[in-house]
């Protein structure tokens, strides 16, 4: 029973060791900046707009125009990153920029540095707003309901060069942990609401809620071929570790008493022969021995 015990012991004493081996050595972690997306949702329910992103990239932090951002992807850039998403109307005339949605996650290494980040992102998107080839006046703050300290405007919207009203632009930042958004949607129209703009704002709040305090930039892969072969020796030396510890020194021990017995009958043999042999020295000679007269 306790070398039972003994060899199980072993056994598993052998396969945790693999184990700790597998998981230091044969699971190589990479950093990977196009994890960032994970943090954006990735469908958005806005009629003329399609559900999914048209277009999706990761930014370098040192080419962004927030010194803050740009600091940190220079001191810290496997915790600082940039990733925008798009959603364009299909049948957007090239000469306008009516009809679309865009979201901007910018990653900071802590929520102290995010915090300066979103002053920085209020300017650029809230307050003093930029959008290429559209102007932009008459802002109207609205609030997002289970968004605390979210900033948000719209915007009436016109074409650059043109007086009339076009539309409504739609601006929000707000920071969750270590990430800030900036939020971008631009829609034609007479009337203005800021509900489809709440409900992105809202989704997107909810998902860095969930993931964003987990969240590393950092994957982990494991090679099939390398990790199969890896387990096949570990079971190999998992069974060695069960059966030889016992076994050898009685193989051992067997091939001894084999040696020896052959060694013992090698040597009676030799013995028996040496007494044939000086037994035929001392005989008498045939003319000698009684009976061959």
């Amino acid at each position: 029973m306790h070398t039972t015990a003994f060899r199980l012991a072993r056994g598993v004493v052998v396969i945790a060791l693999a184990l700790v081996g597998f998981l230091v050595f044969m699971r190589p972690t990479n950093l990977d900046h196009n994890l960032l997306s994970n943090l954006l949702i990735e469908r958005i329910s806005i009629p003329g707009l399609p559900s999914r992103p048209d277009f999706s990239t990761y930014i370098k932090p040192t080419i962004s125009p927030f010194s803050v951002l740009k600091r940190a992807g220079k001191t810290d850039p496997t915790h600082t990153g940039i990733y925008e998403k798009e959603w364009t109307h299909s049948a957007k005339a090239s000469s306008t920029n009516l009809f679309e949605a865009g979201l901007l996650l910018q990653l900071l290494p802590d929520s102290r540095q995010a915090r300066q980040d979103l002053a920085d992102s209020k300017t650029q998107f809230v307050t003093k707003p930029d959008l290429t080839g559209q102007t932009l006046y008459s802002p109207d703050p609205f609030s997002i309901p289970s968004v605390p300290q979210a900033y948000a405007q719209s915007h009436v919207m016109t074409l650059s060069g043109t007086e009339r009203g076009d539309g409504f632009a739609y601006t929000a930042v707000f920071q969750v942990g270590r990430a800030v958004i900036a939020e971008v949607i631009t829609l034609p129209g007479l009337i203005r609401s800021t509900s489809q703009a709440t409900k992105v704002a809202q989704d997107e709040h909810a998902l860095l809620l969930r993931d964003e305090p987990d969240f590393s930039m950092f994957r982990t892969t494991t090679p099939v071929l390398a990790s199969a072969i890896f387990w096949v020796i570990a079971v190999l030396l998992a069974a060695a570790a069960f059966f030889l510890p016992e076994w050898a020194p009685e193989a051992l021990s067997r091939r001894r008493a084999s040696h020896a017995a052959k060694d013992l009958e090698r040597a009676r043999s030799q013995y028996r022969a040496r007494g044939r042999r000086a037994v035929r020295r001392h005989r008498a000679p045939a003319w000698r021995q009684p009976g061959r007269r």
